[in-house]
């Protein structure tokens, strides 16, 4: 089962960042824009995007080392590689990222910022339907996340999508190519890939592979 958006997103779908494993759970893409940290810690700001949109941010291990290490220069705007995350329908933030990863290269040429800034705002997104709102559109997405030591529980999340699908797709294990709309994120086109969710094994982890952006 597959549903597609007439997008012209669609034609960049082979630049995309794909699941290494058919079942794996992930929630990653990227985006383009510049970093700001708070006055308090250089790991937890906001990120600006190319269309104005300030996004809460926080930094993981190797884009904070980049940072803190003074390897960037945090005027600039770069493309970077984040998990997203969504929040309530009540909460005032609606997308939040944790950025992973950046590709850096010493000077943009125009041709260069402008291929790099079609690959941002894209995102792949691989989990279990838990909810959909046929009227609004809206969609659930469960992530299983492992964790890091065996006797810490799993941190499992939700992510909100915007986006129709078939009735009835509650359980199923679905691929989606997703797109950063202001703070939303909008289904651009899915794959039901297995009816049924499938049971967490000890490899299960969203991705975490970034090799490809570096």
């Amino acid at each position: 089962m597959t549903i597609t958006t007439d997008t012209q997103q669609l034609s960049l779908q082979n630049q995309q960042i794909r699941p290494t494993e058919p079942l794996e759970y992930r929630a990653i893409g990227r985006l383009w824009g510049k970093y700001v940290p708070s006055d308090e810690l250089i790991y937890q700001g906001q990120l600006i995007t190319a269309d104005g949109v300030m996004l809460e941010t926080k930094l993981a291990k190797r884009a904070s080392k980049l940072v803190q290490h003074a390897q960037l220069d945090l005027s600039q705007e770069y493309l970077w590689t984040a998990y997203p995350k969504t929040r309530s329908k009540d909460s005032l933030t609606k997308l939040s990222v944790s950025l992973i990863n950046i590709r850096t290269p010493k000077d943009y040429t125009d041709s260069e910022k402008t291929e790099l800034q079609l690959l941002a705002d894209n995102f792949s997104v691989q989990g279990v339907v838990v909810y959909q709102n046929l009227e609004q559109g809206i969609v659930e997405v469960k992530i299983h996340r492992k964790p890091r030591r065996d006797f810490e529980p799993s941190k499992d999340f939700q992510l909100r999508l915007q986006g129709f699908l078939p009735p009835k797709s509650i359980r199923q294990f679905w691929n989606f190519q997703v797109r950063r709309v202001g703070t939303s994120l909008v289904i651009q086109s899915g794959e039901c890939i297995k009816s049924k969710a499938p049971e967490p094994s000890s490899t299960d982890d969203i991705s975490t592979n970034t090799a490809e952006n570096t």
